[in-house]
């Protein structure tokens, strides 16, 4: 009676045990959604982690792009998402700014996410066409007391749009600002002299840069980067104490369990201290990050809190 007894429990004990195998995660590929058009600065930043990513945790990372509306429809698509960790949101420094451009959205950008990481930093570039009459950012701030100048960004709301806002304040002038779905669409439009420049994070411009067919007039950090030495920061400029960096990260729905948040955000800082990854971040002028996922929800809401100031003082209007 033992025996049968012994022999009819392996295979229930098969099956749990293979419904814990099934249960591990991840044990399928993971989506990384992208709301913003193709070939932008958010994809860059994910594809310079995804190739050692994918090979730390054993499952592909796969990059779904969901524009439009500056954001928002890939972001909502991830709010309403089951979370279990396999759908997740890539969003520029935007995501915490979301309540200054919005009245009504579709999901709370804080409190329906849960911060799992950051992607990489970088700095903002003032970029030109290289046909542009302007030569320098001091050339641009002059010709802007007696005329309009117009400039790009990647999306309403966004980190360089709102560097572009606080250039102008400083300077006590008024440039007319032209967002775009993504930064690659506002690149085309600045490379074809629709619009006099753009505020762009580096790795979005720096092929561009180094081909001859944009030139960079200043850069936002405090200190100047160190693949372009002769191009002046803000600060040099005539601004004072001027620092702004972007930083782009990773958000998974707000139920998403705690383990699989902690798995993900090790697996983000695993991946961007390989020396191959480090020297695609580097070739691409982007920071890596070391914050877990409690540091960087503390980095989050400090960032918030000094840019929704900012948006009110440039008078953007939350719409709809």
């Amino acid at each position: 009676m033992l025996i049968r007894r012994a022999l009819c429990a392996i295979p229930l004990l098969a099956l749990i045990g293979a419904a814990h195998a099934q249960d591990k995660y991840p044990s399928r590929p993971i989506m990384l959604v992208s709301p913003y058009a193709a070939g932008g600065a958010t994809e860059t930043f994910a594809r310079l982690l995804s190739e050692d990513f994918s090979a730390i945790i054993g499952q592909p990372l796969v990059i779904e792009q969901r524009a439009g509306a500056a954001g928002t429809i890939g972001a909502r698509y991830v709010a309403t998402s089951k979370p279990d960790g396999y759908t997740l949101l890539a969003n520029t420094s935007q995501h915490v700014m979301y309540e200054g451009m919005y009245r009504k959205l579709p999901f709370d950008a804080m409190k329906d996410f849960k911060p799992v990481g950051i992607l990489g930093s970088s700095p903002i570039l003032v970029v030109v066409a290289e046909a542009s009459p302007y030569k320098s950012f001091k050339d641009v701030l002059e010709a802007a007391k007696t005329k309009d100048i117009t400039y790009a960004s990647g999306a309403l709301g966004s980190l360089p749009h709102l560097t572009g806002e606080r250039v102008a304040s400083l300077a006590k002038i008024k440039m007319t600002h032209v967002p775009f779905s993504g930064n690659a669409p506002a690149v085309t439009s600045t490379l074809g002299g629709h619009v006099d420049m753009m505020y762009s994070t580096a790795p979005s411009v720096i092929t561009q840069i180094k081909g001859g067919k944009m030139r960079a007039l200043a850069v936002s950090t405090k200190e100047r980067m160190p693949e372009l030495p002769n191009v002046p920061t803000i600060a040099e400029s005539g601004m004072a104490g001027f620092d702004v960096t972007a930083w782009y990260a990773v958000w998974a729905p707000k139920d998403t369990p705690n383990d699989v948040v902690r798995t993900l955000n090790e697996t983000l800082r695993a991946a961007s201290a390989k020396p191959a990854t480090r020297k695609r971040m580097a070739d691409a002028s982007v920071t890596p990050s070391n914050l877990t996922a409690e540091q960087f929800a503390t980095f989050a809401e400090r960032e918030r809190q000094v840019w929704l100031p900012v948006m009110k003082a440039a008078g953007l209007e939350p719409e709809n």
